[in-house]
């Protein structure tokens, strides 16, 4: 259900022409300025457009930044003759959405299946509407502290109010009609029939954006009071040119790192080595804690069975004090509990006695 907000970022600017302006090198558009932008609105209400391409010209790298200003534009009316409500309602009842599941685009790169998520499914009910001489457009819907959003159908109408509709389904279903939804600044996404959106859907919603028109960042052109809103454009008030910290050219062929750069590279190397080494001595401790559960328990089961006058238990403990394994070293006393173990007849035992005497059995009456 979730788009990407550089995707409304994208969108958000691409769409009419304005003949009222003049001078369009001086407006913000795709046309001008193509590439990757991050845009940020300013306490003044200024908008920041930084670019994400770095540049160099000799020595100097930089990234560019744009300051924008909202402009009054002489803009066609929205969605002119607006359907009544009623009208809007029945076309609603009437839909039935494509019978394709939801696939986001992750899936489908996956899966190869051909990718449909909100935005396909919002493109289809606006287009379907038009076609019934419906008046509607995709709306982008941003919510707070969030860098992605969702994608509804807006239908403006007669009565003044905008309705929006959202036949978007869960991940991998068939939708089977189109849902009212409530969309509102400051208040959390809802929908009839449920299909509330994880997470993001308790967050309030901070931006309305129809993103099939050039529109100001500031909100919708269609006020829910049924007047509109202020029309504007992005004019472009001045070019900065940014530094890009921590990379200087030495020339126009040589790659140079800063010394602050480097310090803060080297710091992070060492706390990634750190946490590594600490990791890996955890990791050491407990399998040689493992080892030593196992190897008393062993021990502690030998004795058991010695005790128990068990051959095998004998053998083992025999073993154990001739070698000092997991028990003090103790000739005579490993010497006994082989002679024990080979009285009963083991033959472990036996050869490990005639192994100690030089090949002669000791007589064991």
């Amino acid at each position: 259900m979730l788009i990407r907000r550089f995707f409304l970022g994208l969108l958000i600017f691409g769409g009419l022409l304005f003949p009222a302006i003049s001078r369009a090198a001086d407006l913000f558009d795709p046309g001008n300025f193509p590439g990757a932008w991050t845009l940020s609105t300013n306490a003044d209400g200024t908008v920041s457009a930084t670019e994400s391409a770095i540049h160099r010209q000799g020595r100097v790298v930089y990234s560019r930044v744009l300051d924008l200003q909202a402009a009054p534009a002489e803009l066609p009316i929205v969605n002119p003759g607006a359907a009544p409500a009623e009208t809007v309602r029945q076309f609603i009842a009437d839909y039935r959405p494509p019978a394709i599941p939801y696939t986001s685009e992750r899936t489908a790169l996956k899966t190869g299946r051909e990718k449909f998520n909100c935005l396909e499914f919002a493109e289809d009910l606006v287009m379907r509407a038009r076609e019934n001489g419906i008046p509607a457009q995709v709306i982008g819907i941003l919510f707070k502290g969030q860098w992605a959003g969702h994608a509804v159908a807006g239908f403006p109408t007669a009565e003044g109010p905008t309705l929006y509709f959202d036949s978007t389904p869960g991940a991998g279903q068939i939708s089977h009609a189109a849902h009212e939804a409530q969309v509102q600044i400051g208040e959390p996404y809802t929908r009839e029939g449920g299909g509330e959106l994880a997470v993001v859907g308790q967050l309030p919603i901070t931006e309305i954006i129809p993103v099939t028109k050039l529109v100001s960042l500031a909100g919708s052109l269609i006020a829910d009071d049924g007047e509109s809103a202020d029309r504007s454009v992005w004019v472009i008030t001045g070019v900065r040119r940014v530094p890009s910290n921590g990379i200087d050219y030495a020339d126009t062929n040589n790659l140079q790192i800063s010394d602050d750069q480097l310090a803060r590279w080297n710091d992070a190397a060492s706390k990634l080595l750190a946490a590594k080494k600490e990791r890996q001595n955890e990791e050491l401790f407990s399998v040689n804690s493992a080892a030593a559960k196992a190897a008393a328990k062993a021990l502690a089961e030998n004795e058991e069975l010695a005790a128990q006058n068990d051959p095998y238990g004998q053998l083992r403990m025999g073993e154990r004090y001739s070698t000092g394994d997991g028990v003090p070293k103790n000739s005579a006393l490993g010497r006994a509990y082989l002679k024990q173990a080979a009285d009963q007849g083991s033959p472990t035992a036996i050869a490990e006695l005639k192994k100690i005497s030089g090949g002669v059995l000791e007589n064991s009456n």
